[in-house]
């Protein structure tokens, strides 16, 4: 008979639960820097900015206080996999919300705490449930609700936000899996060396110099962001199951909203609204279920 591993602390799923909140909201800004660089850079120079002066501002953050522990990690292959998924989101990312608004993409990206709830159980072996199951299937609902296959509102350019939430949720669970026996700045700065890394070959095929003050200025603020936000997700994700952890990725798409219609005059349309709803609430149904579980376990 399979005995549950009794829960984490209330204080270590409160800290999971700030960190994936403050995380979520610097991917906003990320993806705003990000946005407005790719109307005048390649796509890939966005991408090996973010990377590299993430690096930098890691290197000067964490390098003082944690010295050589920082370049030492118990697992190295999974960390290099889990980079990689990593610069594939970023990648798939960015290309996708070149053209797409800022919150439509987080609107499909909200479907990630579904994928990982939905692979927890082969992945991580936490279990799922039929209720669980059943929040995931009217998830995805909402999510083709987003998307609109088929109909005049399609945008191809989703796809490319669909295959980067894949690549997300994997890398949100490689985090989960491996993130308790790893710190979470070498973590972080794994993932960051890794995308630099990829990126960097291909970067003189497209380089543009930038030519004005205050894009140095966002490339260097993505770096910041990025290096913030990993980190704190790294965090999140080692401190409290997946299931607890996820839906609160939610939040980012009123950040999403907030800077796509003050930065670029952008704002969801109906549909995408209420599909939006639709994932949260499937979402926070998710989370319901897990606090059950929760005080369940508590009272054993």
């Amino acid at each position: 008979m399979k005995v549950d591993a009794p829960p984490p602390p209330t204080d270590r799923i409160l800290r999971a639960i700030l960190s994936i909140i403050f995380s979520v909201l610097c991917f906003s800004v990320l993806n705003a820097m990000s946005k407005t660089l790719s109307q005048t850079y390649p796509v890939i120079e966005v991408i090996w900015g973010r990377y590299v002066f993430a690096f930098v501002f890691m290197m000067a953050i964490f390098l003082p206080r944690a010295g050589l522990a920082l370049f030492r990690w118990h697992n190295v292959p999974s960390q290099i996999v889990r980079g990689l998924l990593l610069f594939l989101s970023s990648y798939l990312y960015f290309h996708g919300i070149v053209d797409m608004p800022l919150a439509s993409a987080a609107s499909i990206s909200l479907t990630s705490p579904l994928i990982v709830t939905a692979l927890s159980s082969k992945f991580l072996g936490e279990p799922v449930g039929p209720r669980r199951w059943a929040a995931v299937v009217v998830g995805f609902v909402g999510a083709l609700i987003v998307v609109r296959p088929g109909s005049a509102h399609f945008e191809w350019h989703s796809l490319w936000i669909v295959g980067s939430t894949i690549s997300s949720s994997l890398y949100q669970l490689f985090s989960r899996r491996y993130g308790q026996a790893e710190r979470p700045d070498a973590s972080a700065t794994m993932a960051t060396i890794v995308g630099t890394a990829v990126a960097l070959p291909m970067l003189p095929f497209e380089w543009v110099t930038p030519a004005f003050g205050w894009h140095w200025v966002l490339f260097a603020g993505m770096g910041i962001m990025a290096g913030v936000g990993h980190y704190f997700l790294t965090i999140a994700y080692s401190q409290a199951p997946a299931a607890v952890v996820a839906p609160f990725n939610y939040v980012q798409l009123l950040g999403a909203a907030l800077l796509g219609y003050l930065v670029f005059g952008d704002f969801p349309d109906f549909w995408t609204w209420v599909g939006a709803g639709v994932i949260i609430c499937s979402g926070l149904y998710l989370g319901h279920i897990e606090r059950q579980r929760h005080r369940a376990l508590v009272k054993k």
